[in-house]
């Protein structure tokens, strides 16, 4: 083999390992709660909406603040670290990105609603 061969096979392991450190990290920044145990549990902390302003204004769960998963590295230190956070988006995909940010930052109590809000069956606001 040549040099470029082991350089591709390199950078696709590479590649590989960060994937796989990445859904590891992913999956340990935070518990993903079916819909009725978010429900019982969302208001024994804060809770957060991570899509943008237009969706939240859209329709939102009661109570709920919105930090959009673009603002949440500016304002993530309005959460308090001893109270959990429950975040949702529309399919769980932000939240999960503002889980591992939040979890990198020192927040130990993080939940989320499984799947986001096209599995919530609750009022919206």
């Amino acid at each position: 083999m040549n040099w470029l061969t082991y350089t591709l096979v390199g950078l696709a392991a590479f590649i590989f390992g960060i994937f796989i450190f990445s859904f590891f990290q992913a999956k340990k920044a935070s518990i993903k709660l079916e819909t009725e145990e978010f429900k019982k549990n969302m208001r024994k902390g804060q809770l957060v909406d991570v899509r943008s302003k237009q969706e939240f204004k859209s329709g939102h769960i009661n109570g709920a603040r919105n930090i959009s998963i673009q603002m949440i590295a500016r304002e993530y230190q309005k959460l308090r670290k001893d109270l959990p956070i429950y975040l949702y988006c529309a399919s769980g995909s932000r939240s999960n990105r503002a889980a591992v940010y939040l979890r990198s930052k020192g927040y130990v109590e993080v939940y989320q609603l499984k799947n986001g809000l096209k599995n919530w069956n609750g009022p919206l606001k």
